[in-house]
């Protein structure tokens, strides 16, 4: 399907620029420039192995709009070019200078809303401001991650006033993800046990809508991130409460993400119901928890490769020690301790190999804490 949908957009795409050769009218030309790079963007979502140059042909082909659809003569063009440059942006800094392209993505958006005003254009004033709160959360990931998590969750909250339950389901349902990711974010730095309880609240909001049937793999996703909030607050608060919660959640997503069909966020799922699990080995059935764990990380593994996925790798074999760390309290103490030391070396040598000092510096920690139970 998507090698179908590469095809016909490079069909368009080169329609657009043969139109564009033979125009000579400047506002005409800037109308094509915009479908190009549209068709640009939605070849780099369709064909995920030439993403970051297509996005970049987008990039290039808004700011060629942007030279005539300026905000005193066209506003509105303006606003709609600024809000699909910003957009490209943002999807770029997943892939590459993510503190950049973020802060050019924020730029182009606040542009956008000189003229998308709530007074005058409510939806498209609520779209500009999801996809500002995008850019703020993914800015959160590298850089004043405090700050920014807020900055977005306040967009997310203008945003909500307009997407409403009852007037707009679906977006109501993708903001309030989207609040609960940026809550989950500020909870890693911040009222750990306040903010996880705010994602969660926001969580089950967007699953008020019925996206199933619809749209599986963002319920899938919401579940799994639902789950993580439960486990950041297990980790503070109720722990076999919240560990089971969380574990419920990750079992719903992976009634969607199956490792036939999405096997990335398979993996991922899997990844983190293994991580519930050893928390939940903390406080509960030591031995058979652990086990659980241990399974959950080998399905992750199937995909998660050190090849291809270091960093997923790492977090799975970091999971892996510190269950069979737990479980050699409980039984065949030696085999489980050499288990557990392995996976943590396993972890420590792709941090290593990544300057990773914070992480580094968590694995070695694990490792010495290891020692003192085996030893």
């Amino acid at each position: 399907m998507r090698i179908k949908k590469a095809i016909l957009i490079r069909k368009t795409i080169d329609a657009y620029s043969s139109a564009l050769e033979n125009e000579e009218d400047p506002v005409e030309r800037s109308r094509i420039q915009q479908k190009i790079a549209d068709s640009y963007y939605d070849l780099g979502l369709a064909d995920q192995k030439d993403i970051k140059s297509n996005l970049k042909r987008a990039i290039k082909s808004y700011k060629e709009a942007l030279k005539v659809r300026t905000l005193e003569e066209f506003p509105i063009d303006y606003a709609l070019t600024q809000n699909n440059f910003g957009v490209a942006c943002q999807t770029l800094s997943t892939i590459e200078d993510k503190a950049d392209n973020s802060k050019k993505a924020i730029n182009a958006f606040r542009e956008a809303l000189k003229v998308r005003t709530l007074k005058q254009f409510p939806m498209d004033h609520a779209v500009t401001l999801n996809n500002l709160g995008n850019a703020y959360r993914t800015l959160a990931e590298i850089e004043d991650k405090s700050e920014n998590s807020k900055k977005a969750i306040i967009a997310y909250r203008e945003a909500l006033k307009v997407r409403t339950l009852e007037l707009s389901p679906m977006d109501y349902a993708v903001t309030q993800s989207n609040l609960g990711n940026a809550y989950g974010t500020l909870a890693e730095v911040e009222d750990k046990a306040e903010n996880s309880k705010k994602a969660i609240i926001a969580y089950r909001e967007a699953l008020k809508v019925p996206t199933l049937e619809l749209f599986p793999m963002d319920y899938a996703m919401t579940q799994n991130n639902l789950g993580t909030a439960y486990r950041t607050l297990a980790e503070v608060e109720d722990k076999a409460d919240n560990s089971k919660k969380a574990i419920n959640a990750y079992q719903k997503a992976l009634k969607v993400s199956t490792i036939e069909q999405f096997p990335m966020d398979y993996a991922m799922t899997q990844s983190n119901l293994g991580a519930a699990y050893v928390t939940l080995a903390e406080v509960e059935n030591k031995a058979e928890n652990s086990k659980i764990a241990i399974r959950a990380c080998e399905e992750a593994l199937k995909v998660h490769n050190l090849e291809e996925f270091p960093m997923d790798y790492a977090e799975a074999q970091s999971t892996f020690g510190s269950a069979y760390k737990t479980l050699a309290t409980v039984e065949d103490r030696s085999e489980n301790c050499k288990k557990a030391e392995h996976a943590f070396q396993e972890a420590l040598n792709v941090w290593v190999k990544l300057s990773s000092s914070q992480n580094k510096k968590l694995i070695e920690d694990k490792l010495s804490e290891l020692k003192s139970i085996c030893n």
